[in-house]
């Protein structure tokens, strides 16, 4: 029952997530700014924030039930992938406006293609995938399983959300980045190899 919970919590997290990120509900609240509601983005990012800490703090109070034993190279590997993730999320929030992005200055709509935005459109996921493997194989969990199956389940639908805002905001110019570099995993140039 509990990992029923779980996936209920994560559906809606992810649901609350992607309206409150979407267009429309963004414009509504831009809007009222006139009227008061100055912080949107920090309210947004708050809510973001507390909710995944709540769901971290969920998954992690539930039995552990491993499915495996993680040991030696396993171990060591799931490190790795954790570490890079984080290593590819630090360096994709050198190309963002850190205070815009989470809301205590007014978000710019400058389009980049430096950084990590030259080899894959979304770091940040690229980055929140090796971190959720790599936690799930640390510590193989029942929950892990499921809350990692959850992100990776959402992730597809948020690139999806967030490229279609992105092409109403940036156009043919967006359309054409997206054909010459790839979503989340960057091309293995052979040559190079």
């Amino acid at each position: 029952m509990e990992y029923l919970i779980l996936t209920a919590l994560w559906f809606i997290y992810f649901t609350l997530h992607s309206i409150l990120a979407s267009t429309k509900v963004k414009s509504f609240f831009e809007k009222l700014l006139s009227s008061g509601f100055r912080f949107y983005r920090m309210g947004y990012t708050i809510i973001s924030t507390v909710g995944l800490i709540a769901l971290l703090l969920f998954n992690e109070s539930l039995p552990l039930k491993l499915i495996f034993e993680s040991v030696g190279l396993m171990r060591y590997l799931s490190l790795v992938m954790a570490t890079f993730g984080v290593i590819v999320i630090s360096r994709a929030f050198r190309e963002y406006r850190f205070s815009s992005f989470v809301g205590l200055k007014k978000e710019t709509s400058e389009f980049s293609q430096s950084g990590e935005l030259k080899y894959v459109r979304h770091p940040i996921y690229s980055g929140t995938i090796l971190i959720v493997i790599g936690f799930f194989l640390f510590n193989p969990s029942m929950a892990n399983l499921i809350s990692v199956s959850c992100i990776l389940f959402y992730l597809p639908v948020g690139i999806f959300l967030e490229e279609k805002k992105l092409i109403e905001q940036f156009g043919d110019r967006y359309i054409s980045y997206r054909k010459e570099v790839p979503s989340i995993f960057p091309k293995i140039n052979r040559r190079s190899l």
